[in-house]
């Protein structure tokens, strides 16, 4: 399994098989007595590949398809990646790390098999804690190249520019489609004329406007 994370300072990866969510961004392996959790340690710097242990992964032909592939009951999501940020390296500061200073991303999976009868894993939800706080995150459409959400609209390579004025660069977010379509001057307008959003019609209940740094980054070193 091979993910690419960025850290500023010590960080932690922990995967855990068929985890379910409890308070307080605790997640636990619902089935901890055939797998445990793994956990790998960073430190700090960009474009880090994480690899997980050999040894520590998981039987998939040991489960039923339906059991990987789909949300259980009580939410016991088939895979889980928690990333920690910040964390005290001493391993007995870090189990009485304070909630209030942490900061971790919780990634929530299924796998997906594919033709080959290989699996490959597609993440379902995303979590960010922040002090104590919980915060669900949503895919915004349009805010990045990779996005699918616009592939079937007829728009230039670039994608960037509002769909009214086609001139001023996208920076606001339709809610709750989650649609950034819109620069900041023709999202006002669109509140007094339709109120509905130019890319699938949705009724408009508020909007969201995102500063974007299109600057690219340069990268030092061997890092990509």
């Amino acid at each position: 399994m091979r993910l690419k994370w960025s850290f500023n300072g010590l960080g932690l990866i922990t995967v855990y098989f068929f985890a379910q969510e409890g308070d307080d961004c605790v997640l636990k392996g619902t089935k901890e007595n055939l797998l445990k959790p793994v956990t790998v340690t960073f430190k700090e710097g960009h474009g880090q590949e994480f690899r997980q242990p050999s040894g520590t992964g998981i039987k998939l032909s040991v489960f039923e398809e339906s059991d990987l592939t789909k949300v259980g009951e009580d939410r016991v999501f088939p895979l889980a990646f928690k990333v920690e940020v910040g964390v005290p390296s001493n391993q007995e500061l870090e189990r009485e790390h304070d909630a209030e200073d942490s900061k971790a991303l919780v990634k929530f999976a299924v796998f997906v098999k594919k033709d080959s009868a290989e699996y490959g894993v597609n993440i379902v939800q995303q979590i960010l804690w922040v002090n104590g706080t919980r915060y669900v995150l949503q895919e915004i459409y349009g805010i990045g190249d990779r996005n699918t959400a616009d592939r079937n609209v007829n728009e230039d390579d670039s994608g960037k520019e509002c769909v009214v004025c086609l001139t001023e660069p996208r920076d606001t977010t339709v809610l709750p489609c989650r649609h950034m379509c819109l620069c900041r001057e023709c999202a006002q307008t669109l509140r007094f004329q339709t109120n509905k959003c130019p890319m699938c019609r949705q009724p408009v209940e508020s909007l969201l406007e995102i500063k974007v740094d299109s600057t690219p980054r340069h990268h030092e070193g061997g890092d990509q």
